[in-house]
C-alpha cells in the first residue's frame, strides 16, 4: 500500500484496533470487531482490525482457560506464562500501531494461521 493512499482516519482506526485494550473491560474485543465490521471495504483498516481482533481473542481464550485451571490450583503455575503473553500482546500491539502509523501492514507472530482462516 502506498503511503499517500492511507488517510489519517484510516491510521487512527487501525491504531485504535490494536491498542483497544486500553479501553478496559470488553472494549479490547468490541473496538476491533466494530471497526472490522464497519470498514470491510477498506483493506488497510480491515487488515489491521482483523489482526488485532484475532490476537485479542486468542489471549482472551487463553486467559479464560488459565482462570478456570486456577480454580483447581493447576492454573496457578500458568499465571506467569499468562503475564508474559499479556506483555507480549502489549509490545506487539504497540509495534503494530507504529506500523499502522507508517501505513504498513503488520502480522502478529504465532497467530497468522488463525487470521488466515477468517
Amino acid at each position: 500500500m502506498i503511503l499517500d493512499q492511507v488517510s489519517g482516519e484510516q491510521k487512527l482506526l487501525a491504531i485504535v484496533a490494536h491498542t483497544a485494550y486500553f479501553l478496559g473491560g470488553i472494549g479490547f474485543i468490541l473496538a476491533p470487531l466494530i471497526i472490522l465490521l464497519l470498514k470491510k471495504e477498506d483493506s488497510f483498516v480491515y487488515h489491521h482490525a482483523k489482526q488485532a481482533l484475532v490476537a485479542h481473542l486468542a489471549l482472551l481464550v487463553l486467559s479464560l482457560i488459565v482462570s478456570l485451571l486456577c480454580t483447581i490450583l493447576i492454573g496457578i503455575l500458568l499465571v506467569p506464562i499468562l503475564i508474559i503473553l499479556w506483555l507480549a500482546l502489549v509490545i506487539t500491539s504497540l509495534i503494530a500501531a507504529i506500523h499502522a502509523l507508517d501505513s504498513k501492514p503488520y502480522h502478529y507472530p504465532f497467530i497468522q494461521a488463525l487470521v488466515n482462516k477468517l
